[in-house]
């Protein structure tokens, strides 16, 4: 198909973006008239990001929306493109990242993202109640955890609903998840919280490897992570034959939560154990 349109943008889902370079056979040629790459909708991983890099010769532009508020973040095509982040916000645009009391926080700091903009919706269709818990005084609350750096680049941390709350630390799912999938056997990870009378929750990781790799074990990679987010490492890790997605072809975790709750939020007993089919 690259071949035959000889497309010079492309907007895909990363997930759609990795199935494209791996599963297809394509070659540096196949991108020789692509001079833009957008991606939204998830998480754009380092691994995915050098792998493009190397077919395309150029940085994925990452970008931030809702149906709520529009496109409102991206990395600006003809500006410094820093990986991992969002972008800037874009022309008409507000954004105020605030802490569980409604006050703004400074720079690197984390905090759920509220967003003003002529693009606003005005309010969910037939339901008032939504839409005065999105709405205050024309700002939206997006759901997602932010922060922003001082040259205005935002980078995104999570959903405020999928958070995990160990030991009263708040812990981010796409933080842990990132860390494990730069381990060189690991295809993608999923990361939920599983309830723990002690500690309020466990981290919890689903792992799918990648065929044909040497299977490392648990404790192998617990220590990988905690080599690079520390006290967030997943307790436990559950491989997987198969990722489960959603819709739009992200990690699925309401599907990892029912999973969990199936085996009780036991934890696994052992590497042999534990590599269940999602």
């Amino acid at each position: 198909l690259l071949e035959q349109c000889q497309p010079t943008v492309m907007f895909m889902l990363p997930a759609t973006l990795t199935t494209l370079i791996r599963d297809h056979d394509v070659v540096p040629e196949d991108f020789s008239s692509v001079r833009l790459c957008i991606s939204g909708g998830d998480k754009v991983s380092h691994e995915l990001e050098h792998e493009f890099i190397e077919l395309a010769g150029f940085l994925i532009d990452e970008t931030y929306g809702m149906t709520e508020i529009g496109l409102a973040m991206l990395n600006p095509p003809l500006g410094e493109n820093r990986v991992g982040s969002l972008g800037k916000l874009g022309p008409g645009y507000e954004a105020s990242i605030r802490d569980e009391t409604g006050q703004e926080v400074p720079d690197d700091s984390e905090g759920r993202l509220w967003i003003r903009s002529p693009a606003n919706m005005s309010g969910y269709w037939n339901n008032r109640e939504a839409s005065a818990e999105t709405i205050v005084d024309g700002w939206l609350d997006s759901g997602d955890i932010m922060r922003v750096d001082s040259d205005g680049y935002y980078w995104f941390c999570g959903r405020k609903k999928q958070i995990i709350v160990h030991d009263g630390s708040n812990i981010c799912p796409q933080e842990v998840e990132e860390a494990l999938e730069e381990h060189e056997s690991v295809e993608s990870a999923g990361v939920i919280g599983v309830h723990d009378l002690v500690h309020g929750e466990n981290v919890r990781a689903y792992v799918m490897l990648r065929k044909g790799v040497k299977r490392p074990t648990s404790a192998e990679l617990i220590a990988f992570a905690r080599e690079r987010v520390g006290y967030k490492a997943p307790e436990d890790i559950v491989f997987l034959d198969d990722m489960p997605l959603n819709a739009t072809g992200k990690t699925d975790r309401v599907a990892l939560k029912q999973l969990a709750m199936r085996s009780g939020g036991r934890q696994p007993e052992s590497d042999a154990s534990s590599n269940v089919t999602g």
